[in-house]
């Protein structure tokens, strides 16, 4: 049904979920390292599904680019690999505005990035900042694609269906099994510079090309329990400004209204839209 599966959606909305997820399915591959970038160009994206084992036979090439929902190239580049005949299905990962900050604020702090190295008001301005609007996932329905919207209650909570809608629709076999990838859990750092060491660590990993290495090392759990403790008691949670809460449910009522009035509902939490159907601008009401 599809030549490229790529996913979109601001970071802890369940991205590596769902590629835990379909990495254990053998009609899906991916590149070395789950990236926030993703092929812009044709001729970049047949030279990943040919370095790629597999794909091309029977194989769908997927791509989890967190931050191209807020890419103005996204549309052009979909424009792009269509004009060669590449069909894709853009998904949608939409999680609850308020929900995901908190998480975000909390990855952030445990990863020493700098938004939280400056203080809880930047911290919380940047994430704000960061959110998913209307307006992009306006821009996102506009694209010459499929678009799969998955909220994160459906995927982490009825991942049944999610296992059942999307290789449907990808014309892949259906899952020999029910694997049950753990949701990724709120952490702290155990030591400011290490986490910053960390991190300078996987970005020099990454910029060098070690990238399968770079993915077993995030994966790793002796790792992770070296940098991080897990978060049990609810006073580490962040807390958010009544002006930043307006803000964010503000932007999840618009979300879900444009969702829900531009697709039609494929399971609870799961929505499709098609290419040819009406354009979300035709739901301004």
């Amino acid at each position: 049904m599809y030549d490229y599966l790529l996913v979109v959606g601001p970071g802890r909305s369940g991205s590596e979920f769902l590629y835990r997820l379909l990495r254990g399915h053998p009609g899906f591959v991916f590149p070395e390292i789950k990236e926030r970038y993703y092929y812009r160009s044709p001729r970049a994206f047949r030279r990943a599904r040919k370095r790629l084992d597999g794909c091309g036979r029977g194989q769908l090439l997927c791509d989890v680019a967190n931050l191209a929902y807020a890419d103005a190239r996204l549309s052009r580049s979909v424009e792009a690999l269509r004009a060669e005949g590449f069909r894709i299905l853009l998904v949608v990962l939409l999680r609850d505005h308020r929900d995901r900050a908190i998480s975000m604020m909390q990855f952030r702090r445990s990863r020493a990035e700098l938004s939280a190295l400056l203080g809880a008001r930047r911290l919380e301005a940047a994430v704000v900042r960061d959110r998913l609007t209307s307006e992009r996932l306006a821009d996102i329905f506009r694209t010459n694609a499929d678009v799969l919207t998955l909220s994160f209650s459906a995927l982490t909570k009825d991942t049944g269906a999610v296992m059942e809608v999307l290789p449907a629709l990808c014309g892949a076999p259906k899952f020999d099994r029910t694997p049950r990838p753990t949701v990724n859990q709120a952490v702290a750092a155990r030591s400011l510079w290490l986490s910053a060491f960390g991190r300078w660590c996987g970005f020099t990993l990454r910029h060098l090309g070690f990238r399968r290495l770079l993915q077993r090392i995030k994966e790793n759990e002796v790792v992770n329990k070296a940098f991080f403790v897990p978060l049990t008691d609810d006073v580490e949670r962040p807390r958010l400004s009544e002006e930043s809460l307006k803000i964010l449910d503000a932007s999840a009522v618009a979300c879900r209204r444009m969702v829900e009035n531009s697709s039609r509902q494929v399971r609870e939490g799961i929505y499709l839209r098609k290419t040819g159907e009406p354009d979300c601008e035709s739901y301004s009401g």
